[in-house]
């Protein structure tokens, strides 16, 4: 297993390791899990976390300017992930 990569995003917080994109939210849903291989793009957008999904669905989830860093070394990982899964 990879080394996990937190970031907040906002008042949540994301969590990659290696596999599984997990954003936890402050209430009480708790979670949403994304594996990697089953997204179409991640990306920043902005100061907004940006998922394609599948079926033309997106995830965004605004984030501070400082937290830019760590939402890049997260979106830099899962786009790693990614590219070893299907090679693209």
């Amino acid at each position: 297993m990879s080394e996990v990569i937190e970031a907040p995003i906002d008042n949540w917080l994301a969590s990659f390791d290696g596999r599984v994109l997990e954003v936890f939210t402050p209430y009480r849903e708790g979670s949403m899990r994304y594996h990697a291989a089953l997204m179409v793009d991640c990306r920043i957008d902005g100061t907004t976390l940006t998922i394609d999904f599948q079926r033309s669905e997106i995830g965004l989830w605004p984030f501070r300017p400082e937290q830019l860093p760590q939402v890049t070394s997260l979106v830099n990982a899962v786009r790693a992930a990614r590219q070893s899964w299907w090679g693209h």
